[in-house]
């Protein structure tokens, strides 16, 4: 280089430093007073508050405290730095999440809670719809209407002693009075007008009276919700102009004294 050259670089230099006012090559967010020429912009491209002209570590992570130097630290050494680290003071060795927390926490909580109590299992669980027998036509005459005539219920002659035959009528009535425990029952003792009228009383009674010995004695009902009562010759349903008639005034009834414990909607027959 000439003389001259040297002359005019030295000059051009003495003037741009002499020139108070002169402004940087670009904008800056804050300036370095240790730079070199402390107006120069500072950097730091991290943004971890350590400038890259002392930074070692250019590509710190967001959130990170860091050194002098402008490295991140990690007091418990988990990987997590410091600053990101919601749980400081890992154990060593121990695994743990983005957030520096050990990984299998919320596992291990719900291994160590405490199991549902028995009682607590059998709430939970749905219990099975109970099977119901099907509906018989005994049943239906009790629900529909309040009241069981009791067909094929036979006694020997001029007693109150149930026959064998008696049983299938009397079980399958046993069966459907169980299904509604809150029932009061009357079991009605009826006869035919043969005879004196105090004698077919009397049997009427004590027929009434052995069909609910044998319903409260073979089934689940509440002995205090069933009584019996005779009825005599007082209630007849026909004229009595052959044997079939006569059969039909000798009967025993179930009927319903508090139809409000039936179904609602239901149409009760009520004969008093």
């Amino acid at each position: 280089m000439s003389n001259q050259s040297m002359i005019f670089s030295v000059v051009v230099s003495l003037a741009f430093l002499a020139a108070p006012n002169a402004a940087p090559p670009c904008a800056a967010a804050r300036i370095d007073p240790a730079a070199p020429c402390y107006r120069w912009p500072a950097v730091d491209m991290d943004d971890d508050g350590v400038f890259d002209r002392v930074d070692h570590c250019v590509s710190t992570p967001a959130g990170c405290t860091v050194d002098a130097y402008g490295c991140e630290m990690d007091g418990d050494e988990d990987g997590v730095c410091d600053g990101v680290d919601q749980c400081p003071g890992t154990p060593p060795g121990m695994k743990v999440n983005r957030q520096g927390c050990h990984a299998g926490a919320e596992e291990m909580r719900e291994s160590r809670a405490v199991p549902p109590s028995p009682k607590e299992l059998e709430k939970q669980a749905p219990r099975p719809e109970p099977v119901s027998r099907p509906v018989s036509e005994t049943e239906r005459q009790l629900v529909e209407r309040g009241r069981i005539r009791l067909e094929n219920v036979y006694f020997e002659t001029e007693s109150a002693k149930l026959l064998p035959e008696s049983e299938t009528a009397l079980n399958e009535a046993g069966e459907a009075l169980e299904k509604f425990p809150d029932l009061r029952i009357e079991v009605e003792g009826h006869s035919d007008t043969r005879g004196t009228a105090r004698y077919n009383q009397n049997l009427s009674q004590s027929r009434a009276e052995a069909v609910r010995s044998y319903l409260v004695g073979r089934f689940s009902l509440r002995d205090q919700n069933l009584t019996a009562k005779g009825y005599g010759e007082t209630r007849t349903e026909t004229n009595e102009h052959n044997d079939e008639e006569l059969l039909r005034n000798r009967r025993v009834e179930l009927r319903v004294l508090n139809p409000d414990a039936l179904p609602r909607g239901v149409k009760v027959e009520n004969k008093e």
